[in-house]
């Protein structure tokens, strides 16, 4: 029995269920030809059953179904931390405004651990004050050391200069000095001596007085040894040891510089680290009450903007079901407690088969007819066409699906109607437009291995089988673009036996 290619593939009537009434049906005629003849049958063909091929222009549409689910929607999670209980929660359905409070979570624990943690940071506090006067200290004092030795070694350099420059030629100068004395003198009383001499030798002097000139030599003498042993002196052990004296207190004062200096870091040093370790202690102590501040404020949850109050268990995989949002439940931390969808902009969410999502396009528009509004009809557009297919799960794991996104006019229905997500909804996307093409309606369009074909007109009764060239097609019309003109009769039913023309 032939069958219609077209019917199969736009609407997908199940093909063993049309064989079994087509079979019934080939029973009856049968049977009834043989009772009243051939004539007979041909009289029982009326116009109801024929179509008059006519040039027409018509949508080619795609059907599918879903639901509707707000364009805007705001996820509220649990930003508590662990576990905590619901003590308080609006009612599911409700119209929240924004900054309206919609829940509120158990906050004794948290409210004992923000008032500890408070005491801790003033402790921490008076440990960062109490570290940063230290430091001043430290360093008032280490200036006062390092004051105190650079005056010292600026001294020691001043006494080293002093000496080097003053005492020390003083010095040389009062040798030399002592020592020129004691030499001319020698020389004079030496001298002074040769000519007593003479004087005592002519009886012009006395014993005593050649006796004085020889002391006075011999005094000087003595002087003139003396002088050169004190320039000696001086220059071997005096001048050496006072210069050591000196270099060593400069030295000395250097060495203790550098090491005050080390010291005023190693110090200062040390109490930089204690500052530091009592700021970072403070840092983490705030960041923690500020942190526990926060867990305190997330036990209130406020609506951040205008929306239905929509549970998070109310949406999604069924098993989530099982255990609803409500007062007095357990809720972990970063669980979905609510879903505020924006209502006034609304989506139809669709499922389309990977066979015809190629035909569909962003921009095109549909027809969606919501279910609990059956006998309203809104406009919408293409918005969005998933990427990726979705199987049919367990149950037909061989579907494959791609979501559309249709997009509804603001408030699509009026004031008066109130739409929600969820509800389940059909979309009749327009995908092409066939114009002013001969045309039939599908239910004309036979298939028989790869042939397409009408049944016309034979006479007396009878039908012909008819090649056709199909164009494009809807769910109602196909396009001929060959085997048919216009003002042709096509039979709109399968013929029935003893119908068709040998």
């Amino acid at each position: 029995m032939p069958s219609s290619p077209v019917l199969s593939r736009i609407t997908g009537r199940r093909i063993g269920a049309a064989a079994i009434v087509a079979l019934v049906v080939v029973a009856v005629v049968l049977g009834w030809s043989m009772l009243v003849g051939a004539d007979e049958t041909a009289n029982d063909m009326s116009d109801a059953t024929w179509y008059t091929v006519r040039r027409r222009s018509f949508p080619i549409t795609i059907m599918s179904t879903g639901e509707l689910e707000a364009k805007e929607k705001v996820e509220i999670k649990n930003k508590v931390e662990g576990q905590t209980t619901i003590t308080e929660i609006v009612d599911e359905g409700t119209v929240a405004k924004e900054g309206d409070v919609i829940a509120r979570l158990a906050d004794d624990e948290i409210r004992n651990r923000v008032e500890q943690e408070e005491l801790n940071v003033e402790n921490a506090t008076a440990d960062q004050v109490a570290a940063e006067q230290d430091l001043a200290i430290k360093k008032s004092e280490a200036g006062s050391r390092l004051k105190d030795v650079q005056v010292k070694l600026e001294l020691s350099k001043l006494d080293l200069a002093k000496w080097n420059q003053g005492d020390v030629v003083k010095e040389r100068k009062r040798l030399e000095l002592a020592h020129e004395e004691a030499k001319r003198k020698l020389a004079r009383y030496k001298r002074d001596l040769e000519y007593s001499k003479k004087l005592y030798e002519d009886k012009y002097i006395s014993k005593s007085e050649l006796e004085t000139g020889e002391d006075s030599v011999l005094e000087w003498e003595n002087k003139f040894e003396t002088a050169m042993i004190d320039i000696d002196v001086y220059e071997k052990y005096t001048y050496p040891k006072e210069r050591r004296k000196f270099v060593t207190d400069v030295e000395q004062a250097t060495a203790e510089l550098d090491r005050v200096q080390r010291q005023n870091e190693s110090e200062l040093a040390q109490t930089h680290a204690k500052l530091s370790s009592k700021q970072r202690s403070l840092k983490i102590r705030e960041d923690r009450l500020a942190k526990l501040r926060e867990q305190l404020d997330a036990t209130v949850i406020k609506a951040p903007k205008d929306g239905l109050v929509v549970y998070g268990t109310s949406v999604g995989p069924r098993w989530r079901r099982r255990d609803p949002i409500r007062q007095g439940r357990q809720i972990g931390f970063n669980e979905t407690i609510f879903i505020l969808p924006d209502t006034r902009d609304m989506l139809a969410s669709v499922k389309v088969h990977e066979a015809v999502i190629p035909q569909v396009k962003i921009d095109q528009t549909a027809v969606i007819t919501i279910d609990a509004h059956a006998a309203e009809r809104v406009k919408g557009t293409v918005t969005q066409i998933g990427t990726m297919a979705e199987d049919g799960g367990w149950m037909n794991p061989e579907l494959r699906e791609y979501d559309v996104k249709i997009q509804l006019p603001l408030e699509a229905l009026g004031d008066k109607v109130s739409l929600k997500p969820a509800m389940r909804c059909t979309a009749t996307i327009t995908v092409g437009q066939v114009d002013n093409a001969k045309t039939v309606p599908v239910q004309a369009v036979f298939a028989e291995g790869r042939d397409s074909f009408c049944y016309v007109p034979a006479g007396h009764g009878k039908v012909e089988r008819r090649i056709v060239k199909l164009g494009r097609a809807s769910e109602t019309y196909v396009a001929i673009e060959g085997g048919l003109e216009e003002d042709d009769r096509v039979l709109l039913r399968e013929p029935r036996p003893g119908e068709v023309q040998e």
